[in-house]
């Protein structure tokens, strides 16, 4: 239930990088079409408030663990799988982070490029060490 509520999120940052405002018929629309059931959308909403309201920390957690790397010159596909692992991680308290990290890995491994499975996986486990420590 809550990896296609993922998916949905997923396509929604994904989109809302190339648009100025959030579509909320957008959104509607691709609930309907991942099938989300009510819980499930109860989840994907309360990832998205907590990504948009945290938003700048989490863009900049993730600056800061892509080491030689240009946040806006992350893959865009790269860049949304990391932004809904790093939220939950950070401010969904019931969900293992080893859950957020793997799914974000199935993620980029449907969407994204050969190289980035390793790249993702790379900036979570350093985050999840130092969420651990």
């Amino acid at each position: 239930m809550r990896n296609k509520a993922r998916e949905a999120v997923y396509k929604l940052l994904f989109s809302n990088q190339f648009n100025d405002k959030f579509d909320d018929n957008l959104k509607l629309l691709i609930y309907s079409e991942e099938g989300l059931s009510d819980k499930a959308i109860e989840f994907a909403d309360s990832l998205l408030d907590s990504f948009y309201a945290n938003e700048d920390s989490i863009n900049a957690i993730i600056s800061d663990l892509a080491k030689g790397y240009n946040f806006e010159r992350i893959y865009s596909m790269d860049k949304c799988a990391l932004q809904i692992a790093v939220t939950e991680m950070t401010y969904i308290k019931d969900i293992p982070h080893i859950v957020s990290i793997s799914e974000a890995m199935e993620l980029v491994r449907k969407y994204s490029t050969k190289e980035s499975p390793n790249f993702v996986n790379g900036i979570l486990a350093e985050y999840k060490k130092q969420l651990e420590n």
